[in-house]
């Protein structure tokens, strides 16, 4: 056989058992990182009805008679971020009859304006109607389930 030949066959040849390989431990690794749990969060917060906020999502859950919590998040802030994975974490704690709309705090200036929101991390109970029952800043999933009731 010619170099050339014998180079191009082991070079078939480490291509096929490389991609053999690594697909296989790229299958586990995709299984246990964010594809596999995105979706599983997804459904999750489907049933949590926990949201981004938008104006139709406002709409939808004061149409269908649901309370309605905003929840003034950034991504940076650490405190959003704990009370996010809480809510995800003990999701069956919590109220099934509640929406919780997440408003971009940084990037949202109607919503802030509109319910006077100065800080991230501001949760706004809204009643059915749409009106503000309460308000507090800060705090962990018991608090939360306890200013909703």
């Amino acid at each position: 056989m010619k170099p050339f030949n014998i180079f191009i066959v082991l070079s078939l040849l480490i291509v096929t058992v490389g991609f053999v390989f690594f697909k296989d431990g790229f299958s586990k690794l995709q299984k246990s990182v964010s594809p596999a749990n995105s979706s599983n969060s997804e459904i999750l917060m489907d049933r949590l009805n926990y949201r981004d906020y938008s104006p139709n999502n406002l709409e939808s859950a004061l149409k269908n008679g649901r309370p309605v919590l905003f929840f003034a998040a950034t991504i940076w802030c650490q405190t959003c971020q704990a009370l996010e994975e809480e809510i995800k974490e003990r999701a069956n704690s919590l109220p099934p009859d509640v929406t919780i709309l997440k408003v971009d705090y940084d990037n949202d200036k109607i919503m802030n304006n509109k319910y006077r929101v100065t800080s991230q991390h501001t949760l706004i109970v809204l009643d059915r109607n749409g009106n503000e029952v309460k308000r507090w800043i800060g705090g962990n999933l018991d608090a939360l389930i306890q200013n909703l009731e």
